[in-house]
């Protein structure tokens, strides 16, 4: 029975050690508040809550996916557009700080399914940059075979639906009004109308002039 007892003691001991090994570092402070700003059919934008850090690790993967087998991203922003996602898929994300000599934080992680899409509406595809100034950005994409897009932009890190927004019929367009020495992030998506609306495009990340 002594034995027994040992054995059993002995096995609690290697779970705890094994668990203490997969915690974070101390001085490496958890991100917070990770929270979905866009979930569409392949893609989904998450934001968070710094934690006095300054740099993140992303893994992310189907739904049940074990940790060191998913997709890993490095990023120095607070907020980060996953795409290349299947619609109708069931995901998790998880996030930790990367604190460079001190380690990794723990994790926290998010659970979602994507959309199913709208077929009938193109998404715009491959934004490309023009002339750039201290208060300009010219910039255009492939139509897709839609003719109106809606514009969404604002500085980096902004939450999608509480940006910019600008309708228009061309392909081309020069945002006006902007900041020196900043970077905005740009997002088009087509509006087909009764249809509603495409997925939007892959972030346009653009840094005014001085």
């Amino acid at each position: 029975m002594k034995n027994l007892v040992l054995v059993l003691l002995l096995a609690v001991a290697v779970v705890s050690c094994n668990k203490d090994d997969d915690n974070g570092n101390a001085n490496c402070a958890d991100p917070n508040g990770l929270v979905i700003d866009l979930l569409g059919s392949t893609n989904v934008k998450i934001s968070w809550g710094t934690g006095g850090e300054t740099a993140w690790q992303i893994e992310y993967g189907p739904t049940g996916f074990e940790l060191g087998t998913g997709t890993v991203i490095q990023t120095s922003q607070i907020s980060y557009l996953i795409n290349g996602l299947e619609p109708g898929t069931g995901y998790e994300v998880y996030l930790r700080s990367n604190c460079g000599s001190d380690g990794f934080s723990d994790y926290i992680s998010i659970s979602f399914v994507t959309l199913t899409g709208n077929p009938n509406c193109n998404a715009p595809s491959d934004l490309s940059l023009g002339l750039i100034t201290s208060s300009t950005v010219e910039f255009s994409w492939l139509e897709n075979n839609e003719t109106a897009w809606q514009i969404e932009y604002g500085i980096s890190g902004f939450t999608i639906g509480t940006g910019t927004v600008v309708e228009t019929s061309q392909n081309v367009y020069t945002i006006t009004g902007l900041s020196p020495s900043t970077t905005y992030e740009i997002y088009v998506r087509a509006n087909c109308g009764s249809d509603g609306f495409s997925e939007y495009s892959d972030a346009l990340v653009v840094t005014t002039t001085p």
